[in-house]
């Protein structure tokens, strides 16, 4: 039982809430959400204040623009004519907004165009709506001054932002063709695990957009726990229309085949990669982690003169990453005047991705069934040649 004392204070600055009256919904009204928190849980201030993170859920991942798009019980707020002017045209085409701003998707009823659409999503705008999602769903099950009390990192991530790759995510996505309408959001599965001496929950969610799972602490996540769910929410009674078994509607890959997928629901884990520092005085040998995505120096190092000797008239181009790129020193040895390049030129041209004599390519190097692990999500990555680059 949860005295008034403990009810009456806000999730998010902590005063008093006694007297308001506005209701903070546990999912966005955007995405379809209907449920909400007692008013004594969030004051007027702090729900208005974070409502453009509810405006990130909806408009900066592709699929939620979709799932507004197709699914005729998303609404959203009504505020008058021309909102639902404004809905009305979303249903055919929507853009999207702050980083998915260049997203549109146009929706012809049999087909849909997606144009700049980004299916790996880890922008801090939505990464922290999720995770505003979460503290909701805390606060309604434990109260506001619990959680105030045991998920402050969780709190202060969401209203102030910050390094966004411990709070990573996984999603199945919709296929196309055979979708559930879920228009509210519904928890699926929470699990409690035990993170440096304290327990944390990690919940899943069922909607229109997808399956969702995200977790209430940093690092939480990771591809054990990512499997767990999936199976747990495969032998779940999950009531819909349908007979057919859940993995029968979620489960699509969107093209990101060099991805493994994590459990029977092809789960899509989101991380952003830690970005590397060039050498000037070697090249790392790079490989990508199969599970969340993230390019690894794989530990061995390459000369940079004797990759760059040779018949540059037949040429490999390696993709632009941040742990290689030309040096001033190598532009010159390479025969480029570039005292009379301006400094943008210059600047783009050595970050771009390396291009070395075809004889020279890592892919044909002599390595085998090697491993190193990756430094993102500690999965343990085996290796060859045909699986390297500069």
């Amino acid at each position: 039982m949860i005295s008034n004392d403990e009810r009456n204070v806000c999730l998010w600055c902590g005063e008093d809430t006694t007297k308001n009256t506005d209701r903070e919904h546990i999912f966005p009204e955007g995405i379809g959400g209907k449920r909400k928190l007692p008013s004594e849980y969030v004051c007027k201030e702090c729900n208005q204040n974070l409502s453009f993170l509810d405006e990130a859920l909806k408009k900066e991942h592709a699929t939620m623009m979709h799932a507004f798009q197709v699914d005729p019980g998303i609404k959203g707020k009504n505020r008058g004519k021309r909102d639902r002017e404004r809905k009305e045209k979303e249903k055919v085409e929507i853009r999207g907004k702050y980083s998915a701003k260049d997203t549109q998707i146009k929706n012809h009823g049999e087909s849909t165009n997606f144009v700049n659409a980004n299916f790996a999503v880890f922008a801090e705008y939505f990464v922290r709506s999720l995770h505003k999602c979460a503290a909701n769903i805390l606060c309604d099950m434990h109260g506001s001054s619990y959680v105030r009390k045991n998920y402050n990192e969780l709190l202060e991530f969401v209203k102030i932002g910050g390094d966004v790759r411990p709070w990573s995510y996984a999603v199945s996505y919709p296929k196309l063709f055979v979708r559930l309408l879920i228009t509210e959001p519904q928890i699926l599965s929470q699990d409690v695990i035990d993170s440096n001496r304290n327990k944390y929950e990690a919940f899943s969610f069922i909607h229109t957009s997808g399956i969702w799972i995200v977790g209430s602490s940093p690092f939480l996540l990771n591809a054990k726990l990512i499997e767990v769910f999936s199976e747990t929410i495969l032998n779940l009674p999950y009531e819909h229309n349908s007979k057919k078994p859940i993995s029968d509607f979620f489960g699509f890959t969107w093209g990101h085949k060099d991805r493994e997928k994590i459990g029977k629901l092809n789960f899509f884990w989101v991380v952003k990669e830690i970005e590397g520092s060039p050498n000037e005085e070697f090249l790392h040998l790079l490989t990508k982690c199969k599970i969340c995505g993230q390019t690894n120096p794989t530990g061995i190092t390459i000369n940079r003169e004797i990759i760059y000797k040779g018949n540059r008239n037949r040429s490999t181009m390696y993709s632009q990453n941040t742990w290689n790129n030309y040096t001033l020193s190598d532009l010159k040895k390479l025969g480029f005047n570039i005292e009379k390049w301006n400094k943008n030129d210059l600047k783009h041209y050595m970050k771009q991705g390396l291009s070395v004599p075809t004889e020279n390519d890592v892919r044909k190097m002599k390595i085998e069934n090697c491993n190193c692990q990756c430094i993102n999500c500690g999965n343990w990555i085996n290796f060859s040649a045909e699986n390297c680059f500069i």
